[in-house]
């Protein structure tokens, strides 16, 4: 890391310490004119520009990130992340399992994967998904609510009625949520 790069990579991290993001957006596009193969700027702008809804341009960060370490779950995840948001449905389930495949605990790509499965009405390996993310997150009220949707949707009420029991140990809110949803579509 060189100096300039040292230097507005800082400046980036004051402007975010003090929620100014877009000056730190543009203190990252400086650490990569600076340095272009600064991973982590790039990771960090990729983030940013998602969280504005800049997904194009995320995505290319994330894609650069990924020329130069493949196999980095996080980032597939992320990848994966922005795909979803644009409703690229099969090739975040392509970067969701890569990331599950280099990191099997990464619960957050477990559970990304299952919204891209129920989008394309993959409601079976959905149903894996959720399991796999409620199981390394036991206490996940969003992975459990969307698994009892899954189950009410493949006309499962045993299984529903478990996930209600398991979420109505530590999330009344999410509890009875799902259970409303679940009786408004039968009706």
């Amino acid at each position: 890391m060189n100096f300039q790069s040292w230097w507005h990579y800082r400046r980036a991290r004051f402007f975010l310490f003090f929620y100014r993001r877009d000056q730190a957006i543009s203190a990252l596009q400086d650490v990569l004119a600076a340095e272009p193969s600064h991973l982590v700027a790039s990771n960090s702008l990729g983030f940013h520009y998602g969280e504005k809804g800049e997904y194009e341009l995320a995505a290319a960060q994330f894609e650069a990130v990924l020329r130069v370490q493949p196999g980095d779950a996080n980032t597939q995840f992320n990848l994966g992340y922005i795909r979803q948001k644009q409703a690229r449905h099969e090739e975040a389930i392509a970067l969701f399992e890569s990331a599950v495949n280099a990191s099997p605990a990464l619960d957050r790509a477990w559970f990304g994967l299952g919204m891209s499965q129920v989008a394309l009405d993959h409601r079976e390996a959905a149903v894996k998904s959720f399991e796999r993310a409620a199981k390394l997150q036991p206490m996940n009220p969003h992975a459990l609510y969307e698994l009892g949707m899954q189950h009410h949707a493949l006309g499962q009420p045993d299984k529903l009625a478990e996930v209600i029991d398991k979420l109505k140990q530590f999330d009344p809110k999410a509890t009875a949520q799902l259970i409303q949803a679940t009786q408004s579509m039968r009706t």
